[in-house]
Protein backbone atom coordinates (compact mmCIF):
# COMPACT_ATOMS: atom_id res chain seq x y z
CA UNK A 1 0.00 0.00 0.00
CA UNK A 2 1.41 3.39 -1.01
CA UNK A 3 1.75 5.41 2.20
CA UNK A 4 1.49 8.64 0.21
CA UNK A 5 -2.03 7.70 -0.85
CA UNK A 6 -3.27 6.83 2.65
CA UNK A 7 -6.50 8.56 3.57
CA UNK A 8 -7.20 7.03 6.95
CA UNK A 9 -9.67 9.74 7.93
CA UNK A 10 -12.11 8.67 5.22
CA UNK A 11 -14.14 5.56 6.21
CA UNK A 12 -15.20 4.85 2.63
CA UNK A 13 -11.55 4.92 1.54
CA UNK A 14 -10.63 2.58 4.40
CA UNK A 15 -13.38 0.10 3.45
CA UNK A 16 -11.95 -0.16 -0.08
CA UNK A 17 -8.28 -0.26 0.85
CA UNK A 18 -7.67 -1.85 4.26
CA UNK A 19 -9.66 -5.08 4.00
CA UNK A 20 -9.73 -8.15 1.78
CA UNK A 21 -12.80 -10.09 0.70
CA UNK A 22 -13.22 -13.46 -1.00
CA UNK A 23 -14.42 -12.81 -4.55
CA UNK A 24 -16.76 -14.95 -6.63
CA UNK A 25 -13.76 -16.33 -8.54
CA UNK A 26 -12.24 -17.56 -5.21
CA UNK A 27 -9.46 -15.01 -4.97
CA UNK A 28 -8.75 -12.55 -2.17
CA UNK A 29 -9.01 -8.94 -3.24
CA UNK A 30 -9.80 -5.50 -1.95
CA UNK A 31 -13.40 -4.38 -2.20
CA UNK A 32 -14.03 -2.22 -5.23
CA UNK A 33 -17.49 -0.71 -5.06
CA UNK A 34 -19.84 -2.10 -7.71
CA UNK A 35 -22.86 -0.26 -9.13
CA UNK A 36 -25.11 -1.23 -6.23
CA UNK A 37 -22.57 -0.32 -3.56
CA UNK A 38 -21.89 3.01 -5.26
CA UNK A 39 -25.60 3.80 -5.10
CA UNK A 40 -25.51 3.25 -1.33
CA UNK A 41 -22.43 5.44 -0.99
CA UNK A 42 -24.21 8.18 -2.91
CA UNK A 43 -27.04 8.14 -0.37
CA UNK A 44 -25.03 7.97 2.86
CA UNK A 45 -22.05 10.21 1.98
CA UNK A 46 -23.77 13.45 2.91
CA UNK A 47 -24.80 12.19 6.35
CA UNK A 48 -21.30 10.82 6.95
CA UNK A 49 -19.69 14.15 6.11
CA UNK A 50 -22.01 15.95 8.53
CA UNK A 51 -21.62 13.38 11.33
CA UNK A 52 -25.30 12.46 11.24
CA UNK A 53 -26.60 8.96 12.02
CA UNK A 54 -27.48 6.69 9.11
CA UNK A 55 -30.97 5.20 8.87
CA UNK A 56 -31.15 3.24 5.61
CA UNK A 57 -33.05 0.36 4.00
CA UNK A 58 -31.81 -1.62 0.97
CA UNK A 59 -34.36 -3.80 -0.82
CA UNK A 60 -32.39 -6.03 -3.15
CA UNK A 61 -31.96 -8.98 -5.45
CA UNK A 62 -29.94 -12.00 -4.33
CA UNK A 63 -26.13 -11.61 -4.08
CA UNK A 64 -25.60 -7.95 -4.88
CA UNK A 65 -22.78 -7.37 -2.38
CA UNK A 66 -24.85 -5.28 0.01
CA UNK A 67 -24.24 -7.47 3.07
CA UNK A 68 -20.49 -7.35 2.38
CA UNK A 69 -20.57 -3.56 2.15
CA UNK A 70 -22.31 -3.08 5.50
CA UNK A 71 -20.25 -5.74 7.30
CA UNK A 72 -17.01 -4.00 6.28
CA UNK A 73 -18.46 -0.56 6.98
CA UNK A 74 -19.41 -1.46 10.57
CA UNK A 75 -16.26 -3.49 11.21
CA UNK A 76 -14.24 -0.45 10.14
CA UNK A 77 -16.31 1.88 12.31
CA UNK A 78 -15.83 -0.41 15.29
CA UNK A 79 -12.05 -0.62 14.80
CA UNK A 80 -11.51 3.11 14.33
CA UNK A 81 -14.07 4.50 16.80
CA UNK A 82 -13.52 4.07 20.57
CA UNK A 83 -16.33 2.82 22.83
CA UNK A 84 -18.42 1.49 19.97
CA UNK A 85 -20.79 -1.48 20.08
CA UNK A 86 -21.78 -2.85 16.65
CA UNK A 87 -24.25 -5.66 16.08
CA UNK A 88 -25.13 -7.52 12.92
CA UNK A 89 -28.33 -9.52 13.33
CA UNK A 90 -29.57 -12.16 10.93
CA UNK A 91 -32.20 -14.90 10.95
CA UNK A 92 -30.23 -18.15 11.18
CA UNK A 93 -26.97 -19.44 12.60
CA UNK A 94 -25.91 -20.33 9.07
CA UNK A 95 -26.37 -16.78 7.78
CA UNK A 96 -24.61 -15.42 10.87
CA UNK A 97 -21.65 -17.71 10.16
CA UNK A 98 -21.47 -16.46 6.57
CA UNK A 99 -21.53 -12.84 7.74
CA UNK A 100 -18.92 -13.53 10.43
CA UNK A 101 -16.60 -15.17 7.90
CA UNK A 102 -16.59 -11.88 5.95
CA UNK A 103 -15.78 -9.87 9.09
CA UNK A 104 -13.09 -12.25 10.35
CA UNK A 105 -11.33 -12.44 6.98
CA UNK A 106 -11.34 -8.64 6.66
CA UNK A 107 -9.94 -8.21 10.19
CA UNK A 108 -7.23 -10.86 9.81
CA UNK A 109 -5.99 -9.57 6.44
CA UNK A 110 -5.91 -5.83 7.20
CA UNK A 111 -2.43 -4.22 7.45
CA UNK A 112 -0.66 -5.43 10.58
CA UNK A 113 0.32 -1.91 11.65
CA UNK A 114 -3.34 -0.87 11.74
CA UNK A 115 -4.93 -4.07 13.03
CA UNK A 116 -5.92 -3.64 16.72
CA UNK A 117 -5.27 -6.42 19.20
CA UNK A 118 -8.37 -8.41 20.03
CA UNK A 119 -8.95 -9.42 23.64
CA UNK A 120 -12.06 -11.42 22.74
CA UNK A 121 -12.04 -13.46 19.58
CA UNK A 122 -14.84 -16.00 19.23
CA UNK A 123 -17.28 -17.42 16.69
CA UNK A 124 -19.57 -14.42 17.22
CA UNK A 125 -17.53 -11.56 18.74
CA UNK A 126 -14.45 -9.43 18.20
CA UNK A 127 -13.60 -7.07 21.07
CA UNK A 128 -10.71 -4.59 21.20
CA UNK A 129 -9.31 -3.82 24.62
CA UNK A 130 -7.46 -0.63 23.67
CA UNK A 131 -10.52 1.15 22.25
CA UNK A 132 -13.16 -0.62 24.38
CA UNK A 133 -15.09 -1.39 21.18
CA UNK A 134 -16.81 -4.58 20.09
CA UNK A 135 -18.57 -6.07 17.04
CA UNK A 136 -20.71 -9.21 17.13
CA UNK A 137 -23.26 -11.25 15.20
CA UNK A 138 -26.42 -12.51 16.87
CA UNK A 139 -29.96 -13.75 16.31
CA UNK A 140 -31.49 -11.37 18.87
CA UNK A 141 -30.47 -8.39 21.02
CA UNK A 142 -32.17 -7.93 24.37
CA UNK A 143 -30.31 -5.38 26.49
CA UNK A 144 -27.01 -4.16 24.98
CA UNK A 145 -26.98 -0.47 24.03
CA UNK A 146 -25.95 -0.30 20.37
CA UNK A 147 -24.17 2.29 18.26
CA UNK A 148 -24.32 0.41 14.96
CA UNK A 149 -27.00 -2.08 13.97
CA UNK A 150 -27.33 -3.94 10.70
CA UNK A 151 -30.32 -6.23 10.16
CA UNK A 152 -29.38 -8.70 7.44
CA UNK A 153 -32.22 -10.44 5.58
CA UNK A 154 -34.54 -8.03 7.37
CA UNK A 155 -37.72 -9.26 5.58
CA UNK A 156 -37.10 -12.77 7.00
CA UNK A 157 -36.60 -11.56 10.58
CA UNK A 158 -39.35 -12.10 13.14
CA UNK A 159 -41.10 -8.79 13.76
CA UNK A 160 -41.07 -9.30 17.55
CA UNK A 161 -37.31 -9.96 17.56
CA UNK A 162 -36.82 -6.78 15.54
CA UNK A 163 -38.87 -4.74 18.02
CA UNK A 164 -36.72 -6.01 20.91
CA UNK A 165 -33.51 -5.18 19.06
CA UNK A 166 -34.60 -1.70 18.01
CA UNK A 167 -35.53 -0.94 21.61
CA UNK A 168 -31.79 -1.10 22.40
CA UNK A 169 -30.91 1.51 19.75
CA UNK A 170 -30.43 5.13 20.90
CA UNK A 171 -31.46 8.03 18.61
CA UNK A 172 -27.89 8.73 17.49
CA UNK A 173 -27.09 5.18 16.38
CA UNK A 174 -26.67 3.94 12.82
CA UNK A 175 -29.37 1.48 11.72
CA UNK A 176 -29.32 -0.25 8.34
CA UNK A 177 -31.64 -2.90 6.92
CA UNK A 178 -31.28 -5.07 3.85
CA UNK A 179 -32.79 -8.14 2.30
CA UNK A 180 -34.74 -9.85 -0.44
CA UNK A 181 -38.51 -9.39 -0.18
CA UNK A 182 -40.56 -11.99 1.70
CA UNK A 183 -44.18 -11.14 1.08
CA UNK A 184 -46.12 -8.13 2.33
CA UNK A 185 -45.06 -8.39 5.96
CA UNK A 186 -43.33 -5.95 8.34
CA UNK A 187 -40.63 -5.30 5.73
CA UNK A 188 -43.29 -4.14 3.26
CA UNK A 189 -44.77 -1.86 5.93
CA UNK A 190 -41.30 -0.42 6.54
CA UNK A 191 -40.78 0.14 2.83
CA UNK A 192 -44.07 2.07 2.69
CA UNK A 193 -43.24 4.04 5.85
CA UNK A 194 -42.86 7.78 6.29
CA UNK A 195 -40.02 7.73 8.85
CA UNK A 196 -36.51 9.16 8.43
CA UNK A 197 -35.04 6.09 6.69
CA UNK A 198 -33.59 6.51 3.23
CA UNK A 199 -34.65 3.69 0.91
CA UNK A 200 -33.02 2.15 -2.15
CA UNK A 201 -34.42 -0.56 -4.37
CA UNK A 202 -31.75 -2.44 -6.33
CA UNK A 203 -32.95 -4.36 -9.42
CA UNK A 204 -30.83 -7.23 -10.69
CA UNK A 205 -29.92 -5.54 -13.98
CA UNK A 206 -27.66 -3.07 -12.12
CA UNK A 207 -25.23 -5.93 -11.38
CA UNK A 208 -22.43 -5.72 -13.95
CA UNK A 209 -21.73 -9.44 -14.39
CA UNK A 210 -25.35 -10.56 -14.74
CA UNK A 211 -25.29 -11.27 -18.48
CA UNK A 212 -24.85 -14.13 -20.94
CA UNK A 213 -23.02 -13.33 -24.16
CA UNK A 214 -25.35 -13.38 -27.14
CA UNK A 215 -23.93 -14.88 -30.32
CA UNK A 216 -26.92 -13.85 -32.45
CA UNK A 217 -29.39 -10.96 -32.34
CA UNK A 218 -32.10 -11.50 -29.73
CA UNK A 219 -35.77 -10.97 -30.54
CA UNK A 220 -37.32 -9.25 -27.51
CA UNK A 221 -40.79 -10.07 -26.20
CA UNK A 222 -43.34 -7.40 -25.32
CA UNK A 223 -42.61 -7.97 -21.62
CA UNK A 224 -38.87 -7.52 -22.20
CA UNK A 225 -39.43 -4.29 -24.13
CA UNK A 226 -41.50 -2.97 -21.23
CA UNK A 227 -38.65 -3.85 -18.87
CA UNK A 228 -36.19 -2.05 -21.14
CA UNK A 229 -38.30 1.10 -21.06
CA UNK A 230 -38.72 0.84 -17.26
CA UNK A 231 -34.97 0.33 -16.67
CA UNK A 232 -34.09 3.42 -18.69
CA UNK A 233 -36.84 5.58 -17.18
CA UNK A 234 -36.23 4.65 -13.53
CA UNK A 235 -32.50 3.77 -13.43
CA UNK A 236 -31.00 5.21 -16.63
CA UNK A 237 -29.88 1.67 -17.44
CA UNK A 238 -29.69 0.57 -21.08
CA UNK A 239 -30.56 -3.14 -21.16
CA UNK A 240 -28.69 -5.32 -23.68
CA UNK A 241 -29.28 -8.63 -25.44
CA UNK A 242 -26.78 -10.22 -23.04
CA UNK A 243 -28.84 -9.17 -20.02
CA UNK A 244 -32.07 -10.41 -21.57
CA UNK A 245 -30.49 -13.82 -22.18
CA UNK A 246 -29.38 -13.87 -18.53
CA UNK A 247 -32.95 -12.98 -17.48
CA UNK A 248 -34.46 -15.78 -19.56
CA UNK A 249 -31.99 -18.26 -18.10
CA UNK A 250 -32.84 -17.21 -14.53
CA UNK A 251 -36.58 -17.27 -15.22
CA UNK A 252 -36.21 -20.83 -16.45
CA UNK A 253 -34.21 -21.84 -13.36
CA UNK A 254 -36.16 -19.97 -10.68
CA UNK A 255 -39.65 -20.06 -12.21
CA UNK A 256 -42.13 -18.56 -9.69
CA UNK A 257 -39.24 -17.45 -7.45
CA UNK A 258 -37.77 -15.17 -10.11
CA UNK A 259 -39.68 -12.04 -9.04
CA UNK A 260 -38.44 -12.55 -5.48
CA UNK A 261 -34.82 -13.59 -6.01
CA UNK A 262 -34.08 -11.42 -9.07
CA UNK A 263 -36.26 -8.46 -8.19
CA UNK A 264 -37.09 -5.91 -10.89
CA UNK A 265 -39.45 -3.56 -9.04
CA UNK A 266 -40.49 -3.10 -5.39
CA UNK A 267 -44.14 -3.65 -6.29
CA UNK A 268 -43.73 -7.02 -8.01
CA UNK A 269 -41.10 -8.37 -5.61
CA UNK A 270 -43.29 -7.93 -2.53
CA UNK A 271 -46.44 -9.24 -4.19
CA UNK A 272 -44.67 -12.23 -5.75
CA UNK A 273 -42.54 -13.27 -2.79
CA UNK A 274 -42.94 -15.05 0.53
CA UNK A 275 -45.28 -17.89 1.45
CA UNK A 276 -48.53 -16.05 0.79
CA UNK A 277 -51.65 -18.23 0.89
CA UNK A 278 -53.58 -16.09 -1.58
CA UNK A 279 -52.42 -15.08 -5.06
CA UNK A 280 -51.33 -11.55 -4.22
CA UNK A 281 -51.28 -10.44 -7.84
CA UNK A 282 -55.01 -11.15 -8.02
CA UNK A 283 -55.62 -9.68 -4.56
CA UNK A 284 -53.88 -6.47 -5.66
CA UNK A 285 -56.24 -6.15 -8.62
CA UNK A 286 -59.26 -6.77 -6.40
CA UNK A 287 -58.07 -4.10 -3.98
CA UNK A 288 -57.58 -1.56 -6.76
CA UNK A 289 -61.09 -2.30 -8.01
CA UNK A 290 -62.52 -2.01 -4.47
CA UNK A 291 -60.81 1.37 -3.99
CA UNK A 292 -62.18 2.60 -7.29
CA UNK A 293 -65.68 1.46 -6.25
CA UNK A 294 -65.29 3.36 -2.97
CA UNK A 295 -64.26 6.46 -4.89
CA UNK A 296 -67.35 6.30 -7.08
CA UNK A 297 -69.73 5.06 -4.38
CA UNK A 298 -68.41 6.11 -0.95
CA UNK A 299 -69.57 3.65 1.73
CA UNK A 300 -71.13 4.69 4.99
CA UNK A 301 -68.64 4.51 7.84
CA UNK A 302 -68.62 4.90 11.59
CA UNK A 303 -65.64 4.77 13.94
CA UNK A 304 -61.91 5.43 13.79
CA UNK A 305 -60.97 5.13 10.12
CA UNK A 306 -57.37 5.15 8.84
CA UNK A 307 -57.45 5.26 5.06
CA UNK A 308 -53.65 5.35 4.67
CA UNK A 309 -53.09 1.85 6.03
CA UNK A 310 -56.57 0.39 5.50
CA UNK A 311 -56.99 -0.26 9.19
CA UNK A 312 -59.08 1.01 12.05
CA UNK A 313 -62.12 0.22 14.16
CA UNK A 314 -65.84 0.69 13.60
CA UNK A 315 -68.15 -0.35 10.81
CA UNK A 316 -68.34 0.09 7.06
CA UNK A 317 -71.51 -0.40 5.00
CA UNK A 318 -71.61 -0.96 1.24
CA UNK A 319 -75.28 -1.97 1.05
CA UNK A 320 -78.04 -0.88 3.38
CA UNK A 321 -80.44 -3.67 4.40
CA UNK A 322 -82.89 -4.20 1.53
CA UNK A 323 -86.37 -5.70 1.72
CA UNK A 324 -86.54 -9.32 0.52
CA UNK A 325 -82.76 -9.64 0.25
CA UNK A 326 -81.08 -12.59 1.93
CA UNK A 327 -77.97 -12.04 4.04
CA UNK A 328 -75.30 -14.31 5.50
CA UNK A 329 -72.98 -13.38 8.38
CA UNK A 330 -69.84 -14.69 10.03
CA UNK A 331 -68.26 -13.56 13.31
CA UNK A 332 -64.64 -14.03 14.39
CA UNK A 333 -64.21 -13.42 18.11
CA UNK A 334 -60.94 -12.01 19.47
CA UNK A 335 -58.97 -14.34 21.74
CA UNK A 336 -57.30 -11.43 23.48
CA UNK A 337 -53.86 -12.25 22.04
CA UNK A 338 -51.64 -9.56 20.46
CA UNK A 339 -54.49 -7.07 20.34
CA UNK A 340 -56.77 -9.07 18.05
CA UNK A 341 -60.10 -7.70 16.83
CA UNK A 342 -63.63 -9.04 16.90
CA UNK A 343 -65.18 -8.92 13.43
CA UNK A 344 -68.71 -9.28 12.06
CA UNK A 345 -68.94 -9.66 8.26
CA UNK A 346 -72.18 -9.75 6.26
CA UNK A 347 -72.75 -10.87 2.64
CA UNK A 348 -75.75 -10.02 0.51
CA UNK A 349 -76.61 -13.40 -0.98
CA UNK A 350 -79.13 -11.86 -3.35
CA UNK A 351 -76.65 -9.35 -4.83
CA UNK A 352 -73.61 -11.58 -4.46
CA UNK A 353 -71.49 -8.94 -2.77
CA UNK A 354 -70.05 -7.85 0.55
CA UNK A 355 -72.57 -5.66 2.36
CA UNK A 356 -71.29 -4.77 5.84
CA UNK A 357 -68.32 -5.20 8.18
CA UNK A 358 -67.78 -4.34 11.85
CA UNK A 359 -64.29 -4.51 13.42
CA UNK A 360 -63.27 -3.45 16.92
CA UNK A 361 -61.56 -4.41 20.15
CA UNK A 362 -64.55 -4.86 22.43
CA UNK A 363 -65.60 -7.18 25.25
CA UNK A 364 -67.78 -10.24 24.72
CA UNK A 365 -71.03 -8.72 26.01
CA UNK A 366 -70.69 -5.76 23.68
CA UNK A 367 -69.79 -7.84 20.65
CA UNK A 368 -72.70 -10.29 20.83
CA UNK A 369 -75.07 -7.32 21.07
CA UNK A 370 -73.43 -5.84 17.96
CA UNK A 371 -73.93 -9.17 16.16
CA UNK A 372 -77.57 -9.29 17.25
CA UNK A 373 -78.26 -5.68 16.26
CA UNK A 374 -76.77 -5.84 12.79
CA UNK A 375 -77.86 -9.39 12.08
CA UNK A 376 -81.48 -8.37 12.73
CA UNK A 377 -81.12 -5.21 10.63
CA UNK A 378 -79.97 -7.35 7.74
CA UNK A 379 -83.21 -9.34 7.64
CA UNK A 380 -82.20 -11.77 10.39
CA UNK A 381 -79.05 -12.83 8.54
CA UNK A 382 -77.97 -16.44 8.91
CA UNK A 383 -75.25 -15.89 11.52
CA UNK A 384 -72.36 -18.19 12.47
CA UNK A 385 -69.94 -17.10 15.21
CA UNK A 386 -66.68 -18.99 15.36
CA UNK A 387 -66.63 -21.68 18.07
CA UNK A 388 -63.48 -20.77 19.98
CA UNK A 389 -63.13 -20.09 23.71
CA UNK A 390 -64.75 -16.67 23.66
CA UNK A 391 -66.98 -17.72 20.77
CA UNK A 392 -68.97 -19.96 23.10
CA UNK A 393 -69.77 -16.90 25.23
CA UNK A 394 -70.90 -15.01 22.10
CA UNK A 395 -73.16 -17.90 21.10
CA UNK A 396 -74.59 -18.13 24.61
CA UNK A 397 -75.32 -14.39 24.65
CA UNK A 398 -76.98 -14.52 21.24
CA UNK A 399 -79.16 -17.47 22.25
CA UNK A 400 -80.15 -16.72 25.84
CA UNK A 401 -79.87 -12.95 26.17
CA UNK A 402 -80.72 -11.75 22.67
CA UNK A 403 -82.62 -14.82 21.42
CA UNK A 404 -81.23 -14.22 17.95
CA UNK A 405 -83.69 -15.80 15.49
CA UNK A 406 -81.37 -17.27 12.82
CA UNK A 407 -78.27 -18.77 14.42
CA UNK A 408 -76.42 -21.40 12.42
CA UNK A 409 -76.02 -24.86 13.88
CA UNK A 410 -74.64 -28.27 12.85
CA UNK A 411 -76.97 -31.23 13.18
CA UNK A 412 -76.46 -34.92 12.43
CA UNK A 413 -77.98 -38.27 13.26
CA UNK A 414 -75.97 -40.73 15.27
CA UNK A 415 -76.28 -44.48 15.91
CA UNK A 416 -75.66 -45.55 19.53
CA UNK A 417 -73.54 -48.73 19.62
CA UNK A 418 -76.03 -50.71 21.78
CA UNK A 419 -79.45 -50.11 20.17
CA UNK A 420 -78.25 -49.49 16.63
CA UNK A 421 -81.11 -46.99 16.18
CA UNK A 422 -80.77 -43.49 14.79
CA UNK A 423 -81.15 -40.71 17.34
CA UNK A 424 -80.97 -36.97 16.93
CA UNK A 425 -77.69 -35.46 18.10
CA UNK A 426 -77.66 -32.22 20.06
CA UNK A 427 -77.50 -29.08 17.98
CA UNK A 428 -74.02 -27.61 17.79
CA UNK A 429 -74.30 -23.84 17.35
CA UNK A 430 -71.67 -21.73 15.60
CA UNK A 431 -68.90 -22.56 13.15
CA UNK A 432 -66.20 -25.05 14.14
CA UNK A 433 -62.73 -24.00 12.94
CA UNK A 434 -60.65 -27.06 13.70
CA UNK A 435 -57.65 -27.50 11.41
CA UNK A 436 -59.42 -29.67 8.81
CA UNK A 437 -62.57 -27.52 8.58
CA UNK A 438 -60.48 -24.33 8.72
CA UNK A 439 -58.42 -25.40 5.72
CA UNK A 440 -61.54 -26.34 3.78
CA UNK A 441 -63.28 -23.03 4.35
CA UNK A 442 -60.12 -21.07 3.53
CA UNK A 443 -59.60 -23.08 0.33
CA UNK A 444 -63.18 -22.28 -0.64
CA UNK A 445 -62.93 -18.53 -0.09
CA UNK A 446 -59.58 -18.56 -1.88
CA UNK A 447 -61.31 -20.14 -4.87
CA UNK A 448 -64.18 -17.64 -4.58
CA UNK A 449 -61.74 -14.71 -4.71
CA UNK A 450 -59.31 -16.02 -7.32
CA UNK A 451 -61.37 -18.23 -9.58
CA UNK A 452 -59.77 -21.12 -11.41
CA UNK A 453 -56.14 -21.77 -10.48
CA UNK A 454 -54.99 -21.62 -14.10
CA UNK A 455 -56.72 -18.27 -14.73
CA UNK A 456 -54.07 -15.54 -14.57
CA UNK A 457 -54.58 -12.07 -13.11
CA UNK A 458 -55.79 -10.66 -16.43
CA UNK A 459 -58.88 -12.90 -16.73
CA UNK A 460 -59.86 -14.40 -13.37
CA UNK A 461 -63.46 -14.20 -12.15
CA UNK A 462 -64.24 -13.71 -8.41
CA UNK A 463 -67.47 -15.35 -7.27
CA UNK A 464 -68.75 -12.21 -5.54
CA UNK A 465 -68.13 -8.46 -5.60
CA UNK A 466 -65.29 -7.68 -3.20
CA UNK A 467 -65.57 -4.29 -1.51
CA UNK A 468 -63.70 -4.62 1.80
CA UNK A 469 -60.18 -3.19 1.34
CA UNK A 470 -59.30 -3.97 4.97
CA UNK A 471 -60.05 -7.64 4.28
CA UNK A 472 -57.90 -7.60 1.14
CA UNK A 473 -55.03 -6.02 3.08
CA UNK A 474 -55.17 -8.97 5.48
CA UNK A 475 -55.17 -11.38 2.52
CA UNK A 476 -51.78 -9.95 1.51
CA UNK A 477 -50.26 -11.02 4.85
CA UNK A 478 -52.09 -14.32 5.34
CA UNK A 479 -49.53 -17.09 4.90
CA UNK A 480 -49.00 -20.83 4.73
CA UNK A 481 -46.51 -21.27 7.57
CA UNK A 482 -45.27 -24.81 6.97
CA UNK A 483 -48.83 -26.09 6.68
CA UNK A 484 -50.34 -23.79 9.30
CA UNK A 485 -52.60 -21.17 7.76
CA UNK A 486 -52.31 -17.93 9.74
CA UNK A 487 -51.40 -14.25 9.71
CA UNK A 488 -47.74 -13.36 9.27
CA UNK A 489 -45.87 -12.40 12.42
CA UNK A 490 -47.21 -9.10 13.77
CA UNK A 491 -50.26 -9.15 11.47
CA UNK A 492 -53.95 -10.00 11.93
CA UNK A 493 -56.31 -12.50 10.27
CA UNK A 494 -59.60 -11.57 11.96
CA UNK A 495 -61.14 -10.28 8.74
CA UNK A 496 -59.99 -13.27 6.70
CA UNK A 497 -61.57 -15.67 9.19
CA UNK A 498 -64.83 -13.70 9.56
CA UNK A 499 -65.35 -13.45 5.80
CA UNK A 500 -64.44 -17.11 5.35
CA UNK A 501 -67.14 -18.09 7.87
CA UNK A 502 -69.66 -15.70 6.31
CA UNK A 503 -68.92 -17.26 2.93
CA UNK A 504 -69.80 -20.69 4.34
CA UNK A 505 -73.19 -19.29 5.36
CA UNK A 506 -73.55 -17.78 1.91
CA UNK A 507 -73.01 -21.18 0.32
CA UNK A 508 -75.50 -22.86 2.65
CA UNK A 509 -78.19 -20.31 1.90
CA UNK A 510 -77.70 -21.14 -1.75
CA UNK A 511 -78.82 -24.70 -1.05
CA UNK A 512 -81.49 -23.58 1.48
CA UNK A 513 -80.08 -25.65 4.38
CA UNK A 514 -81.77 -25.89 7.76
CA UNK A 515 -81.36 -23.03 10.19
CA UNK A 516 -82.28 -22.60 13.84
CA UNK A 517 -85.42 -20.46 13.93
CA UNK A 518 -86.74 -19.15 17.20
CA UNK A 519 -88.79 -16.41 15.54
CA UNK A 520 -90.20 -15.44 12.20
CA UNK A 521 -87.71 -14.87 9.40
CA UNK A 522 -88.42 -12.78 6.32
CA UNK A 523 -86.66 -14.23 3.27
CA UNK A 524 -86.80 -12.78 -0.21
CA UNK A 525 -87.87 -14.70 -3.32
CA UNK A 526 -86.70 -18.31 -3.43
CA UNK A 527 -83.28 -18.39 -5.03
CA UNK A 528 -82.19 -20.72 -7.77
CA UNK A 529 -79.32 -22.55 -6.08
CA UNK A 530 -77.57 -23.06 -9.42
CA UNK A 531 -76.95 -19.32 -9.59
CA UNK A 532 -75.06 -19.36 -6.31
CA UNK A 533 -71.71 -20.84 -5.34
CA UNK A 534 -71.06 -24.53 -5.61
CA UNK A 535 -71.10 -26.44 -2.35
Amino acid sequence: MDSQNLNLNDPLWRVQNLYLIRSKDRTLQRLKFNNVQNRIVGVISDRLSKGLPIRHYDLKFRQGGISTFWVLFYLDNTIFTPNTISVIQSVTQESNKHIWDIARLAYETMPTALRPRSNQDSATTLAFDETKSKIMVTLKVLSTTLHNLHLSEYPLCDSKDIEQTLAAVPPGANVTLEGVSNGMNHAYDKWQGTDNYTRLFHPWFLQEEYRIESLNPVKWTEDELKLKSYAMREYQAELTDDQILFRRDKQNDLKQLFDQEMAESPETCFISSGNAYFNNKKIKILKEEAKEHQRLYPPKRSGDWHEVNDMGTGWEMWEEPALHHIYAAGADVAEGVDGDYSVLSIFCVTCRKQAFRYRARVNVSHFYKVCDEWGRKYNNALLAPEMNNHGHAIILGLREDCRYPNLFYHESNRIPPITGKHTEAPRKFGWDTKEDSKKTMLDQIQYALEGEFLADESNFEPAFTVLDTWFLSECFTFINNEGKLEAASGKHDDLVMAWAIAYQMFRRLGSRSKTFQEGSITFGPKLDSSSLFKS
